[in-house]
């Protein structure tokens, strides 16, 4: 038994350290180390998320909802981001990282968590400003309940993991389906409940609403954010339910992935 213990140790820490290389990579191809470096990491998601705030600046509320508009809209569109940058950059993973597969160590799973550690961290750091800032100007308001707050983050950088699995493995070696990636997450941009609340909707929207996973993700961090959010449209149960099947089918798909990646 202590053979095993050892055994999984060594190779959660082998793992871990192949992750970490990987992190340092991808930000020095990103981000390079010119003009701000690394900063961009959290600089460009904080420019577009701080044009958004501004645009909702001087708007009174959202169809009479308590809720603070700026905050909002910084809440709904910087979760958004985690879920845009890793679904999108889902579709580059291995034609963009082949010599890497000369390496047994390296997997396709490793360069995703590590995409995943870089697109999350900078979104969230960006996140964790802009809301300090905007409370401190009076334009938002201390969150109700960080533990729903941190479970609905946390759910975001799940399902957006498990479905840029999906969408390595299935976009490889297929350029038709790459290019409907980025359309894509565009589209999903006002369904996914960043902009709406669900109680503002008709009753029979509602009830279709709800079936939706990002929409119910985007409920829980809300109602973790503001005292006056709605608890009636909250299913973590049903979200952490979608978010374990996409990754049992994404770790499917890069296991065939493997088999049909020849490296040149």
């Amino acid at each position: 038994m202590t053979a095993v213990r050892s055994s999984f140790y060594d190779d959660l820490t082998h793992q871990m350290s192949v992750v970490g290389a990987l992190v340092l990579r991808e930000l020095h191809t990103r981000f390079g180390r010119n003009n701000i470096g690394y900063l961009w990491m959290i600089g460009e998601p904080m420019l577009l998320a701080g044009v958004i705030g501004a645009l909702h600046a001087f708007q009174p509320g959202h169809l009479g909802s308590a809720m603070p508009p700026v905050a909002f809209s910084i809440v709904g569109y910087c979760i958004f981001i985690v879920f845009r940058g890793i679904f999108n950059r889902a579709e580059s993973i291995v034609e963009g990282n082949l010599p890497l597969m000369y390496h047994r160590m390296v997997s396709v799973l490793n360069i995703s968590l590590a995409r995943v550690v870089v697109e999350a961290a900078g979104c969230v750091t960006t996140f964790i400003i802009l809301y300090s800032f905007i409370t401190l100007i009076g334009m938002g308001e201390v969150p109700a309940r960080p533990l729903y707050a941190m479970l609905g983050i946390f759910l975001m950088i799940w399902i957006s993991f498990a479905l840029g699995l999906n969408v390595t493995a299935i976009t490889f070696e297929r350029p038709t389906l790459q290019r409907l990636v980025h359309p894509i997450s565009y589209f999903m941009m006002p369904l996914s409940g960043a902009f709406f609340a669900v109680e503002w909707l008709p009753l029979s929207v509602q009830r279709a609403a709800d079936w939706f996973p990002l929409v119910n993700i985007f409920e829980i961090v809300r109602y973790g954010m503001f005292e006056m959010a709605s608890a009636q449209h909250l299913f973590p149960g049903y979200a952490i339910g979608w978010c374990a099947f996409f990754t049992y089918t994404g770790l499917l798909g890069i296991r065939r992935l493997r088999n049909r990646i020849h490296v040149r």
